[in-house]
C-alpha cells in the first residue's frame, strides 16, 4: 500500500508557511490592482452614462467624490502595493512586480489629472 502512496517531496509546497505568506502578499496585490484600475472603471461608466442617457443607480456617490479623496484611495492602492512588494520579495510571491509599477503609475496619473 506504501508503493501506491505519494511521496513526501510530492505533495503540495513543502513549506506551508511560506505559501501562507505568499498567499497573503498576492492577496495584497490583487487588492491593490482592483483599487488602481477602478478608476478606469469609473471613467467607462460616466461615458457609458453620458453617451447612452443612463441614470445608474448610486452613481451620485462616486459623482459627490473630491479629486483629492481619488489621488488618496489611489495613494492606499500604492500602500497596498509596497505592503505586497515587502511580503513578496521577503516570501517568494511574484505577484507585486505587476501590481507595484501599476499603483505607481495610476497614482501619479490620478496626482496629475486631478491636483494640477
Amino acid at each position: 500500500m506504501d508503493a501506491l502512496a505519494i511521496p513526501e517531496e510530492k505533495r503540495g509546497h513543502p513549506d506551508l508557511r511560506r505559501g501562507w505568506q505568499a498567499r497573503l502578499s498576492a492577496s495584497f496585490a490583487y487588492a491593490s490592482l482592483v483599487c488602481s484600475l477602478s478608476i478606469w472603471l469609473v471613467f467607462a461608466l460616466y461615458y457609458l452614462q453620458v453617451g447612452l442617457r443612463l441614470r445608474l443607480p448610486g452613481w451620485r456617490w462616486i459623482d459627490s467624490l473630491t479629486s483629492v479623496e481619488w489621488v488618496l484611495f489611489e495613494a492606499f492602492a500604492l500602500l497596498l502595493a509596497m505592503v505586497a512588494t515587502v511580503l513578496g520579495v521577503f516570501f517568494g510571491a511574484k505577484l507585486w512586480r505587476l501590481a507595484l509599477p501599476i499603483a505607481l503609475l495610476m497614482f501619479l496619473l490620478t496626482y496629475y489629472v486631478m491636483v494640477s
